[in-house]
């Protein structure tokens, strides 16, 4: 049974992070049994452990997708800029040969990706800067840092923000990955840190800029050709 919850947690978190569900929707323990084929019980515990991630609301026989304000992406946001660029020094000092290789293989491939167009394009991009931030917080080697800043790298916000990039954004998003890669390969501390902080905020700066497009679009300019 808890290796049969481990797996709806781990799918239901996938689907989370993708932004399968609508911020908001209800997920009932009932429909997600049905559609998965299992007991409600260790769906139960799937979505329990959901809530404790932060991912869901806990409701009465199931959770609810939860919405994030201004507030709480801007809040994120600074976290992970006081908690990356340190990750990001240690990862200077502390990342192995190895780690280093994987960093540069994984901007290659969402460079790949970028220049794409096939119809996964969007997604596969977001795996990929994913895992790139997953393994420099692993090359800092520091179990207190990673549990702080694991659940923040995937949180849905962060994971869907690739849905409203240009394609310059993610270019330079691109870049900005290779300037931290260069800064760990060549043991600086100091520029590993500035490069991070400044891809960290020009990232926040373009969740700014949807915001705002986003409020000032209305019912009457939501039209084909507006």
């Amino acid at each position: 049974m808890a290796k049969l919850s481990d797996t709806l947690y781990a799918d239901l978190r996938r689907r989370l992070m993708s932004g399968y569900y609508e911020p908001g929707a209800r997920l009932r323990e009932e429909h997600i049994a049905e559609e998965m084929k299992v007991s409600r019980t260790p769906v139960r515990a799937a979505l329990q452990r959901l809530v404790e991630d932060g991912l869901l609301v806990a409701a009465a026989r199931g959770a609810t997708v939860a919405e994030w304000t201004r507030w709480d992406v801007a809040e994120v946001f600074e976290l992970r800029m006081l908690l990356e660029p340190h990750a990001a020094g240690l990862a200077a000092e502390r990342a192995t040969p190895e780690q280093v290789a994987e960093m540069e293989a994984l901007n290659d491939e969402m460079l790949e990706w970028v220049k794409s167009r096939k119809d996964d394009r969007l997604a596969r991009i977001q795996a990929v800067n994913n895992r790139f931030h997953h393994l420099l917080v692993e090359a800092a080697r520091s179990g207190r840092l990673k549990a702080m800043l694991q659940n923040f790298l995937d949180m849905p916000i962060m994971i869907g923000s690739f849905y409203f990039y240009t394609e310059q954004d993610m270019l330079n998003s691109v870049e900005h990955h290779r300037q931290v890669t260069e800064a760990i390969r060549r043991r600086d501390r100091r520029h590993a840190e500035q490069a991070m902080a400044f891809h960290l905020r020009a990232s926040f700066l373009r969740f700014e800029r949807q915001r705002v497009a986003s409020a000032d679009v209305t019912p009457e300019s939501d039209s084909p050709g507006a």
